[in-house]
């Protein structure tokens, strides 16, 4: 069986004020057009479809249209993240089933659905996929269905050992095996913007954990595109999210299977992302390097000064419109001893003195100025309200 490997799309996530809809059509267009072509027999997407619970419309349209898409080529089964609304994939996963897309947005045991069977389009092999979820303990508890016995359970990874276990009970040997899971697998290198949630060693399931008849391990939850072992994979993230993930090669994977033998691996990069860069330097470096940066994709813009300036992000953006994050980089100097204000000091004293400590110089006159009568303005807003009450 040839089976397409995807997984945390985040649709709809808004970055730096970034729209990135239209990047994220281009790249999973790209995975699609490759379905089409290598008639694939299945696709697997491993979780976060969305980057929140309650996604815009827009980011909904765009995902049920890639997904119609590809269920006219194969089935397709998606199983819910930890940024998905689990009852929210259930609830559109009803009418998706209609377009070959199975949702599976909670864990289950193989007696309640917990394994799916989909055969080649020639109908000579099946695949029996075990999907597992991101989810709370608790439902794994509930899907062990272990009663008293469930005080044994002192881990998520546990849970999610545990419920593999049992899943691959329903592997056989004349079929592709895959196991799906949501979920972080000890070993696993992440993305340097991706926050160390769930992400603990009690979080952790350990390779060793993962059932060994299992044909494929398609996972999900880190963005790093990678391999663990042969034929263990996270997919990762269409789009360098972050700019902790600046310079990655984004892939999907695809794979050929055979039941009783190791699946062959191959990663296919995404193609239409925008690539995120960073610059440091000063106003000459930038200036000089303008018209190369503009076209280099989402900018990062380092600015070496030598004292704070006025206006600085209109300035960068003048000249690199894609700049979406602009830091000052000032001299280290040693911070001058200064007097404290006094408790009673007014709100212009304390602010020179920020300014002082914070930038070592005061501020102009006019800025003084303008945070007076914004000062001002506040007090007699704060007074009417209270004349009002």
């Amino acid at each position: 069986m040839r089976i397409v490997h995807t997984s945390d799309w985040h649709a709809g996530r808004l970055w730096k004020r970034v729209p990135r809809l239209e990047e994220l059509g281009r790249a999973l267009g790209s995975m699609v057009d490759q379905i089409e072509r290598e008639r694939v027999d299945l696709v697997l997407m491993s979780g976060d479809v969305f980057d929140s619970g309650a996604p815009h419309p827009d980011a909904e349209r765009l995902v049920f249209e890639l997904l119609k898409r590809i269920g006219r080529t194969c089935p397709v089964i998606v199983i819910a993240g930890n940024h998905d609304d689990p009852r929210r994939l259930a609830a559109w996963g009803t009418f998706a089933e209609l377009g070959q897309i199975r949702c599976v947005a909670r864990p289950r045991r193989i007696e309640h659905g917990g394994l799916i069977a989909i055969d080649s389009r020639d109908g000579r092999e099946t695949a029996l996929i075990a999907p597992i979820p991101f989810a709370p303990m608790r439902w794994f508890v509930d899907a062990e269905g272990l009663g008293d016995e469930t005080k044994a359970i002192s881990s998520y990874a546990a849970g999610v050992a545990n419920l593999a276990a049992h899943l691959s009970t329903g592997f056989r040997g004349d079929a592709v095996n895959v196991l799906m899971a949501h979920t972080h697998v000890e070993g696993a290198k992440l993305a340097r913007s991706e926050r160390a949630v769930h992400l603990g060693d009690q979080w952790a399931v350990t390779p060793e954990q993962l059932p060994s008849a299992a044909s494929y391990v398609a996972l999900g939850h880190i963005h790093k595109p990678q391999s663990l072992r042969h034929a263990v994979e996270y997919a990762g993230s269409p789009l360098q999210l972050d700019f902790g993930e600046e310079g990655e090669d984004k892939s999907f994977v695809l794979i050929d299977a055979k039941p009783g033998a190791p699946a062959q691996v191959l990663r296919v990069p995404y193609e239409g992302g925008t690539p995120l860069k960073t610059f440091e330097g000063g106003w000459e470096e930038l200036a000089a390097q303008a018209e190369a940066l503009t076209a280099a994709g989402h900018l990062r813009v380092y600015l070496k000064l030598e004292e704070m300036e006025a206006d600085v992000v209109k300035r960068v953006k003048d000249l690199v419109p894609n700049a979406v994050a602009v830091q000052v980089r000032l001299p280290e100097v040693a911070e001058l001893a200064r007097e404290r204000p006094q408790r009673d000091a007014s709100p212009i004293e304390l602010y020179k003195a920020y300014c002082e400590r914070r930038h070592q110089t005061a501020p102009e006159p006019a800025v003084l100025e303008a945070f007076a009568e914004l000062w001002r303005a506040v007090e007699d807003g704060a007074a009417a309200a209270g004349d009002e009450a």
